[in-house]
């Protein structure tokens, strides 16, 4: 084995460290392996090899490295986004998934076969069970399932009273008329008070008999 595939070896090694601590970070302990086996790659060039080919290794670790971590870093978050995302959207088709069961939507764009259907006025990501559909077709979402509304599209447009049905209720509140104009409660009738009887009205009386 001779002095460049050694050293060829050695920095593989110490990329290896270094993807680890970036997939099980553990503090910069990796960190320091990795570059305890790039000098011990550029020394052995170093030592074997010419002056020129250690300068060319150390030249190419000093502009491979940084731009490895770059792209490995970013590839991290951009799954880690991934992830997050998807299980935003797991959770949300999981608590929809009582509602939207056996509801009627409409392809708000064309199902390939994911796209959205609009549910009740609700954009909600879908899928059909493989079909391809357009945009405007009526579907049923007929389950969720892993976190996926899965739709199948309707053999007849449903009728406009099918719908009213199957949207929850909204309660109604009656008006409530004015004061002004509602019916007043009848007033209790005044009676005149009786005067009482005295010895004068028995006198007219007995005038009024003479």
């Amino acid at each position: 084995m001779d002095y460049l595939t050694i050293a060829l070896v050695l920095m593989a090694l110490g990329a290896g460290l270094l993807l680890a601590e970036i997939l099980i970070p553990t503090g910069g302990v990796l960190v320091v392996g990795a570059l305890v086996f790039f000098a011990l790659a550029v020394g052995v060039i170093l030592y074997y090899g010419t002056t020129i080919e250690a300068l060319v290794a150390l030249g190419g670790l000093s502009v491979g490295l940084p731009a490895a971590g770059f792209v490995a870093v970013s590839a991290w978050r951009r799954m880690s986004l991934d992830n997050a995302l998807d299980g935003s959207r797991t959770e949300a088709a999981a608590a929809a998934e009582p509602v939207l069961k056996g509801r009627t939507g409409r392809t708000v764009s064309p199902m390939r076969p994911s796209g959205s259907v609009e549910f009740d006025g609700k954009r909600v990501d879908a899928m059909t069970e493989g079909m391809m559909l357009g945009a405007g077709v009526w579907v049923r979402c007929v389950e969720v399932k892993g976190g996926k509304v899965i739709v199948r599209e309707l053999e007849s447009v449903p009728d406009v009273s099918d719908l009213e049905a199957a949207a929850p209720a909204a309660p109604i509140n009656k008006p409530v008329a004015p004061a002004s104009e509602q019916p007043r409660a009848a007033e209790p009738r005044k009676e005149e008070p009786t005067r009482p009887r005295d010895d004068f009205d028995d006198f007219d009386i007995g005038l009024d008999k003479i």
